[in-house]
C-alpha cells in the first residue's frame, strides 16, 4: 500500500485493500498481457507441468492415434509429412568413411554399398539404410517417436556384416513398467534409467500390441529388457528435460479436422442444392399407388402433388466463398509443421523468384536443423559406430587403423529454386575465397570425396583417350578460350592395410 491507502485503511480497511488489489492487478496487465487472469485470458490452459506429464496419461497415445487417422485419410496431413521426410532424408542422408588411409576408406565404402545400401541391413528385409531414415524420420512425425534396434547376427551369417536394424513404432514400448528400485534403478514409461539419470535399457514387447490375432494382444504380451547401447530412441525434444516425443501433428490436428469437416459440408451443401425438382399441383386426392417422392429427391425429376398437399423447403444460409478460409487454415497448417504454404498446399499462384526463395530460406532452416540437430546426431552417428563394431569383427587385423576412422554423414540439400541464378552465385562465392568446394558440394547434397573421384577418373580417362571437354576447366576456361595443359605431379599412393 502507498501513502495514502494507509490513510484510508484507518477509516475503511475494505476500500484500501480493494484499492491496493485493484493497482497491483493493472500493474501487471500493464506489463505482460499474458499474465492476465480476466476474460481474454480465460481460454488459455495454464500447466506448469512437465513436458512429460503434459502429454502423459494417455494423451500421447492418443495424439498419436489421431495422427495415424490423419494420415489414413487426411490429403494436407500426408502432404505435410511428405514435404518435411521428403527434404530431410531425400534420397538418403549418405555415409563415408573419414579416414587418412585411402585403402581402409575404399574398404569401408565397399561394406556400405554391399551391407547398407542394400536389404541386408533390415531385419524385414525390406528396406536399405536410406528407406528406414524415411520409416524412422515418418515415424517420429506420426507417433512422436520411434526406435531404431540393433540386432546382432552370428559371424557365421550370409549378411556382408553381422548386425541388421529394425524400426519400431512407440508402441513397442512397455509402458506398464514403472517404479523406482533399492538400487536407484528407475523405470518410466519403459524407459529404464540408472541411479545417473542415464539410460540404460528399453522394455519392449517382442510384438504389436494393437496386432490383431482374434482382438488386442496386449494383455498376452511380456517385454523384454533391451540395453540402451542396442536402442536408439528417436524424437523431437522440444522442451528441456523432455524423455519422450509428440505427434508433430499435435499443434494442427484440430484445425485440419475442421477443414476436413468443413469440405464435408460443403460437398453435401452442393448435394442438396442439386435437387432441384418440380411440383405440379392436382386437384384430385392422392390415390393409394402413387409414388412417395419424399423418399427420395431426384435432380431434375417432377413430382406431383395432390389434393392439398403442399412442399414447404428450409432456407438454409449459403456458406460463402471456402477459399479465403481454407488457404488462411493451411497456412496455419503449414506454420505449424514448419514449412511453406507452397509446399504443403501446392499452390504457387503469385510466387516469383524472390519470394519463393524467401519462403525455402525459411523451411530451409528447418529442414537443415532437423537434419543436424535430429537426424544425424540422434540416428545415424550411433548407426555410424554400429557399423564400425561390425566391421572390426569382419577385419579383426585392421582393428586399430578401423577405430581410428569414423563415419561421416551427408544430408540431401533441398533442390533451387533457380538453379539458372543460383549456381552462377555459388560459383563466384568458390572463386571469391568465401567458400571450399568441399563445402559448397556438401550444401547441395553431395559426398564430396566421391564428386572429387568421379571427376579424377573422368579426366584420366579423357587424358588416356586425348579427349578435350568443354566442362574440363583444365583445357577450356569457362569464356571457352583454350587453356595450356597442367601437368600434375603424381601423387604417393597412401600405405595400405597390410600392417595391423
Amino acid at each position: 500500500m502507498n501513502l495514502f491507502e494507509r490513510a484510508i485503511a484507518k477509516v475503511s480497511p475494505g476500500t484500501a485493500l480493494a484499492r491496493a488489489q485493484a493497482r497491483y492487478q493493472l500493474s501487471v496487465q500493464m506489463n505482460y498481457d499474458a499474465a492476465t487472469t480476466g476474460r481474454r485470458g480465460a481460454s488459455w490452459s495454464r500447466s506448469r507441468a512437465d513436458a512429460d506429464s503434459a502429454a502423459g496419461f494417455g494423451r500421447r497415445d492418443r495424439m498419436a492415434a489421431v495422427a495415424h487417422d490423419m494420415i489414413r485419410n487426411t490429403p494436407f496431413a500426408v502432404s505435410g509429412k511428405r514435404v518435411i521426410v521428403a527434404n530431410v532424408v531425400g534420397d538418403g542422408i549418405i555415409p563415408r568413411i573419414k579416414s587418412k588411409n585411402e585403402a581402409l576408406k575404399l574398404r569401408g565404402l565397399s561394406l556400405i554399398e554391399r551391407h547398407m545400401d542394400t536389404v541386408q541391413i533390415d531385419v524385414n528385409g525390406r528396406q536399405n539404410l536410406y528407406g528406414l531414415q524415411e520409416l524412422a524420420l515418418g515415424t517420429a512425425i506420426d507417433a512422436g517417436e520411434a526406435l531404431i534396434v540393433r540386432h546382432d547376427l552370428p559371424l557365421s551369417t550370409k549378411a556382408v556384416l553381422p548386425f541388421q536394424v529394425q524400426v519400431l513404432e512407440p508402441d513397442f514400448l512397455d509402458d506398464t513398467r514403472d517404479g523406482t528400485f533399492s538400487d536407484g534403478t528407475e523405470i518410466r514409461e519403459g524407459i529404464e534409467y540408472n541411479a545417473g539419470g542415464e539410460r540404460s535399457a528399453y522394455w519392449l514387447y517382442q510384438r504389436h500390441p494393437g496386432a490383431m490375432a482374434g482382438g488386442p494382444v496386449r494383455l498376452g504380451l511380456s517385454s523384454v529388457r533391451v540395453p540402451a547401447k542396442d536402442v536408439i530412441h528417436l524424437y523431437r525434444q522440444d522442451r528441456a528435460g523432455q524423455m519422450r516425443g509428440v505427434s508433430w501433428f499435435a499443434p494442427v490436428a484440430v484445425k485440419l479436422q475442421d477443414l476436413a469437416d468443413t469440405e464435408d459440408a460443403q460437398l453435401m451443401r452442393q448435394k442438396i442444392a442439386a435437387c432441384f425438382a418440380g411440383f405440379r399441383k392436382k386437384a384430385d386426392e392422392r390415390p393409394s399407388n402413387a409414388p412417395d417422392f419424399q423418399a427420395s429427391i431426384s435432380p431434375g425429376a417432377i413430382h406431383d402433388l395432390y389434393g392439398d398437399e403442399e412442399v414447404v423447403f428450409s432456407d438454409p444460409p449459403t456458406v460463402g466463398d471456402l477459399d479465403p478460409m481454407t488457404k488462411l487454415i493451411l497456412r496455419s497448417v503449414a506454420a505449424g509443421l514448419g514449412i511453406t504454404y507452397e509446399a504443403l498446399v501446392g499452390d504457387l499462384t503469385g510466387v516469383n523468384f524472390t519470394s519463393g526463395r524467401l519462403g525455402r530460406m525459411t523451411m530451409k532452416s528447418n529442414v537443415t536443423g532437423w537434419q543436424w540437430k535430429l537426424m544425424i546426431p540422434i540416428m545415424m552417428q550411433p548407426m555410424g559406430q554400429w557399423f564400425l563394431d561390425a566391421w572390426v569383427q569382419v577385419d579383426p587385423q585392421w582393428g586399430r587403423k578401423i577405430r581410428d576412422a569414423a563415419v561421416d554423414w551427408t544430408p540431401p540439400a533441398m533442390p533451387l529454386v533457380d538453379p539458372t541464378r543460383e549456381i552462377p552465385m555459388l560459383v563466384k562465392k568458390l572463386r571469391a575465397g568465401l567458400g571450399s568446394r568441399s563445402g559448397t558440394l556438401r550444401e547441395l547434397g553431395e559426398d564430396p570425396e566421391r564428386i572429387m573421384d568421379e571427376i579424377k577418373s573422368d579426366a584420366e580417362f579423357a587424358d588416356r583417350e586425348k579427349l578435350v571437354f568443354d566442362s574440363d576447366a583444365r583445357r577450356v576456361s569457362l569464356s571457352g578460350s583454350v587453356n595450356t595443359p597442367v601437368d600434375f605431379e603424381e601423387i604417393p599412393k597412401e600405405e595400405g592395410l597390410d600392417d595391423g
